[in-house]
This record gives C-alpha cells, structure tokens and sequence, in this order.
C-alpha cells in the first residue's frame, strides 16, 4: 500500500466517516420509502435499517471498503461524463438521495475517490471498487470537474454493492451483535465481493477466459 502508516491510517478513519454518513442517509432513505415503489428486493433489508440504533450504524461504518458507489466499475459512463456528456440514468434510485445531505455526501465521496486516484491510486480499487480504467479518468479531473459531476448526476449515487440486499442484511445483523468475529465475517464477503468485480468478464475477458467463461461465482463466508 502507497503512502506512510500515519497516512494510511487517516485514510481509514475517511471511509468510516464516509460509511457513517452514507449508512445515515440509508436509514433515513428506508424511513420515508414509499410502499408503491418498486423495491421489493430490498423491502425486508430496508425495514431493518430504518430502525437502525447509532451504535449499529458505527459498527457497520467499520467496514475497510466504502459502501457508497457512484459508477466507479464504469469506465464508459465516467468517460462520457468527464467530457460533460450527461446520460439519462434509467436505474431507480432511493428517493431521498435527491436531498441536499445526498449532495453533500456525493461531493465528499467523490472528493475523496479524486484525492485518493492522484495519491493512493492502489487504494482506489480496493476501498471504493473503483475500476483502474475509472481510477485513471478520475484522475486527470480536477474538484471543480467533480463538484459538476455531483450537480449532474447526483441520481448515481447509491449503496455498494445495491443488487446484493443479502449483503446489506448480513451487515445489519452483524452489527447489531457484539461479536466482532461476525463482522469480520461480513468484511471477508466484502473483499469476495471485491474479488468478483476485479475479475469479472463483464466488460472484458481475463486472461484465463478460455478456462472461465462465466463471471465468478460468489460463495458464500461461514
């Protein structure tokens, strides 16, 4: 890992505060859901974290990657946008990252992902998930270029990892109990799912495409 341990250790204590404040805005997000909404995958995940306690949302923070997301796995998408080429999103978003607390987070978040593309670009991938590719374009932008990112697509922003609601109800479950091997546990699922992303053959095959055809396979952490 790039960067001293006094700087690494700072920039530990950013994801959890990233974490809090996005956990927060998800708790208040699963408050004020509309039934009518089309979210019925997420509908018994979201009733939990709409009674999530502080301390709950301080032990989830904990996690070592940040669970928010604003299309780092999506090099085109940030190619079109650093060249001011918005696009019409058609994936449903939680209605209360519109709000003002949504765009300040997004500009943090993001703030944060350009700070660390420039400086710790290894950390990039590993902490945000972002792509190398995204890391790269990131990059090369400057904080007014992302403050105009978070004004236009403000709708991108979104939990980690949001087609897994399974995920999200092992993280809660986790972090309401007091043992810490069980979170653990959820912080390996973290970095399997880490795993998935880096080696997917979604958006290009590996090396060993001819052995695995397919996406990996996630498994799950006993």
């Amino acid at each position: 890992m790039e960067g001293s341990p006094v700087r690494v250790g700072l920039f530990e204590t950013t994801v959890r505060r990233l974490n809090e404040r996005g956990l927060g805005l998800l708790t208040k997000a699963a408050q004020g859901l509309d039934a009518a909404e089309p979210w019925a995958s997420w509908k018994e995940t979201l009733s939990l974290w709409a009674h999530a306690s502080e301390s709950t949302l301080r032990r989830a923070a904990c996690c070592p990657m940040v669970l928010f997301d604003f299309n780092f796995q999506r090099p085109a998408w940030w190619s079109r946008v650093s060249n001011a080429q918005p696009e019409e999103s058609p994936h449903l978003r939680l209605s209360t990252f519109h709000s003002d607390e949504a765009m300040s987070l997004a500009r943090d978040l993001l703030l944060e992902a350009w700070s660390a593309a420039r400086s710790l670009s290894s950390v990039s991938s590993l902490v945000f998930g972002m792509a190398p590719e995204v890391t790269t374009l990131i990059a090369r932008l400057s904080p007014r270029d992302m403050d105009h990112v978070v004004v236009r697509e403000i709708q991108e922003l979104r939990p980690r990892w949001e087609n897994r609601p399974v995920f999200w109800k092992e993280l809660f479950d986790a972090a309401t109990q007091m043992d810490d091997r069980i979170l653990a546990n959820v912080h390996l699922h973290c970095l399997q799912l880490l795993g998935g992303e880096l080696a997917s053959t979604r958006d290009k095959p590996l090396a060993t495409a001819h052995v695995a055809k397919g996406p990996v396979i996630e498994a799950s952490v006993e």
